[in-house]
């Protein structure tokens, strides 16, 4: 999947001012003026101005000294929770066009990121991990897989197993298996493509399956039977995870932006709110916290793919399952927000 990748502002201006004399008749003469909207330093408005006119020159178009010339130009540098947007408005007469260009500035040296993402490692495992579920003040943990749920108690600061309950499912699993599991009044549901499981833990920990695609409460979303995607009556095709209203699609598109990979979830902390979303734009998985689209964290490397991100019990949390192809187990951690200093 395409990246937005950090652009420096030589390389923006250049793009923004091509878009902009393609509008334009051969040879124009202009006026120009430009409108910082964002957040940005006047100073940085006046360097894009001084890049933006340049770029203009070398494509023939010339710069009236005053600001009476047709057709005018008027560069905006906006921005908003998805990040910087920058707008020529050309007018000549009645006449006009526009020319946009989404643009993620780099991260200046100085500059240190709003928040921290952090991430703690809570089981390992050979067999694949579909999701976890912590209980009783976070001393329980289920982990769901594709063959059981196994129960754990902390203890000691480490994870000792207790029971254990077989998933005896009305179909197989598909390829890359996904599933979700949650708490309820009476217990816990587990819901695999194909397959809704209605577990209890007392007496003692059991798990019931039949047929069918459960809509899961919270989510109002369902998995597609034999196919490790969702559906929701809410979005148009499959998709693989939604947060804050953006779909990561089966067909490989997010929808809002082309910064994310196929995984996103939520988090809200005392440090605000944040979009999580994985990456594979590099050798590595990471997974990053997001304003909008622009990226409010340091990305977190991963030592393998990630197999799956979903919603923890509470809104500061997040789970987050990778593969790590070292060693070849499953990791199942917590991640959340820190408020860096």
């Amino acid at each position: 999947m395409a990246r937005l990748n950090a652009q420096p502002m030589p390389e923006a201006a250049a793009q923004l001012a091509s878009r902009t004399s393609s509008l334009l008749p051969r040879h124009a003469t202009v006026s120009l003026e430009l409108q910082n909207l964002s957040a940005r330093p006047a100073a940085d408005g006046a360097n894009f101005r001084s890049l933006f006119e340049a770029e203009l020159r070398k494509a023939g178009i010339e710069i009236a000294s005053g600001a009476a010339a047709e057709p005018r130009v008027r560069i905006t540098l906006s921005e908003s929770a998805r990040g910087m947007l920058l707008v020529t408005d050309i007018t000549s007469g009645e006449n006009r066009q526009v020319a946009m260009l989404p643009w993620s500035p780099p991260q200046s040296a100085g500059e240190k990121p709003r928040i921290t993402l952090t991430k703690k490692l809570l089981w390992t495992q050979p067999e694949p991990i579909l999701d976890i579920l912590l209980l009783d003040s976070n001393s329980q943990m289920l982990v769901l897989s594709v063959s059981k749920v196994a129960s754990f108690r902390l203890s000691g600061g480490n994870w000792m197993p207790g029971a254990s309950a077989s998933l005896v499912l009305p179909r197989p699993v598909p390829r890359d298996p996904r599933g979700r599991i949650e708490r309820t009044p009476d217990g816990f549901r587990a819901y695999l493509p194909g397959a809704t499981c209605a577990g209890a833990l007392q007496p003692d920990l059991k798990i019931t399956c039949a047929p069918g695609n459960e809509t899961w409460p919270d989510a109002q979303v369902r998995w597609i039977t034999d196919r490790n995607v969702l559906e929701s009556d809410a979005v148009k095709g499959p998709f693989y995870t939604a947060a804050n209203g953006a779909f990561a699609m089966a067909d490989g598109h997010v929808t809002g932006t082309e910064a994310w990979g196929s995984d996103i979830t939520s988090i809200d902390s005392g440090c605000g709110a944040a979009l999580i979303a994985t990456s594979t734009s590099t050798d590595r998985d990471s997974v990053r916290a997001y304003q909008g689209t622009s990226p409010e964290s340091d990305p977190v490397p991963l030592p393998g793919p990630v197999t799956a991100l979903w919603p923890a019990e509470t809104r500061s949390e997040a789970t987050l399952v990778a593969h790590n192809l070292q060693t070849g187990e499953y990791e199942a951690s917590r991640l959340g927000l820190a408020c860096s200093q």
